[in-house]
């Protein structure tokens, strides 16, 4: 094996409807293949979402070879033959897999086929002692691999500890222009807002890790502090999961000084940032997030909790940032709203720095910095 260009590379993933593992892969995959390389992407998908997962139709439409790994929920031993199959017929010198199910799972089928294994950590969200013990074999299968990419500092640290992958490289994610973005006006009729007047987007997964209920109470607070005299504050919280129907139920009791719309799962949802004056990143946990990346450059002002890998990206120079309270986000909220000058000072200043330190070329430069390494010290070996 050679760690030159032209590398074959397999990317690995049991991908969500949208998310910032699945933009990175999408990323990855297409930038490699305009450097020379030879990118696939391999997706695990139940049998149910084999025809309408929109990350199929996505990576083909970019001309990346996709391999749907059709097996239920726990077959694994069926996905590993046909991974292992697959790594073997296109002679893949780089498993590279993203999030749990791919690392534990997937990851050791490299050295038997004749690849390395390169992983990708991209962030935790274990509450309970089931997700707790899913994050230590994360882990523990990550400090196996012969090299480990974290998105953030804190991700990086808890890789070092114990007994460490042979390579470890912190590599924050970027960012590259969203495909034909939507006019401001177009943009807020699409997702149910006014055609006039403030509005604040929040992009994400409505989970517990995400934060949206921190936000709604957040908005209460806001909500009781605003007159009927006062402009109404618009919200839409663009995303899906498990806490949608009570953070509906938390929206509609709000007084109607602040109105929340909830649009649902927007598919490259980046493409409709114009249509907000800020966002709001109210996460309890984070990686490095893409949705933050995505607004700097983007030229949108950001108020954003101090968690996960958000430092790595941003400082009061760039964003209001607050601790994952309520009270926090809500005077942030505030000061996003009042001070016209400041945020957008803030959001060019965001956009100077995500240019000059989180771009493509760069990041896409620094992935083959890692697959090589692997790949010299797999030849040495």
């Amino acid at each position: 094996m050679t760690a030159g260009r032209g590398l074959r590379i397999m990317h690995v993933c049991a991908p969500a409807r949208s998310g910032g593992l699945e933009t990175v892969v999408h990323l990855l995959a297409t930038g490699s293949r305009q450097r020379g390389h030879e990118a696939e992407v391999a997706l695990v998908l139940s049998p149910r979402d084999v025809t309408a997962h929109p990350m199929v139709a996505r990576l083909r439409e970019a001309g990346v070879p996709v391999h749907v790994i059709d097996v239920g929920d726990r077959a694994y031993l069926t996905e590993r033959r046909m991974l292992r199959a697959l790594i073997r017929e296109q002679r893949t010198q780089v498993l590279h897999t993203h999030g749990f199910r791919a690392d534990v799972v997937d990851g050791g089928l490299a050295s038997g086929a004749g690849a390395v294994h390169v992983t990708t950590l991209h962030g935790f969200t274990a509450r309970s002692w089931r997700g707790r013990a899913y994050e230590w074999l994360q882990v523990r299968a990550a400090r196996r691999a012969d090299a480990a990419v974290a998105v953030s500092t804190p991700i990086a640290r808890r890789l070092m500890g114990g007994s460490g992958p042979r390579s470890v490289a912190t590599v924050r994610n970027a960012v590259a222009p969203a495909d034909a973005p939507l006019e401001a006006s177009e943009a807020r009729r699409t997702l149910g807002l006014p055609s006039h007047g403030f509005t604040v987007g929040w992009i994400g997964r409505l989970s517990f890790e995400k934060g949206p209920d921190l936000l709604l109470e957040a908005l209460a607070m806001e909500a009781q502090r605003r007159t009927t005299s006062d402009p109404v504050l618009h919200v839409a919280m663009l995303g899906d999961g498990p806490l949608r129907q009570a953070m509906e139920g938390a929206a509609m009791a709000l007084p109607p000084t602040v109105r929340v719309v909830f649009p649902g799962l927007v598919e490259q949802a980046s493409r409709y940032l114009a249509a907000f004056d800020g966002l709001a990143l109210t996460s309890r946990t984070e990686g490095t997030p893409m949705v933050i990346l995505e607004a700097m450059l983007a030229g949108l002002p950001i108020v954003a909790t101090t968690v996960g890998g958000v430092p790595d990206v941003l400082d009061d120079r760039c964003a209001l940032l607050a601790e994952p309270t309520p009270h926090a986000i809500a005077a942030q909220l505030r000061q996003l709203e009042a001070d016209e000058a400041a945020r957008m000072q803030r959001a060019a200043t965001a956009l100077a720095h995500v240019e000059q330190h989180f771009g493509y070329d760069a990041w896409l430069a620094a992935y083959e910095q890692v697959y090589a390494g692997a790949l010299g010290r797999a030849h040495n070996r």
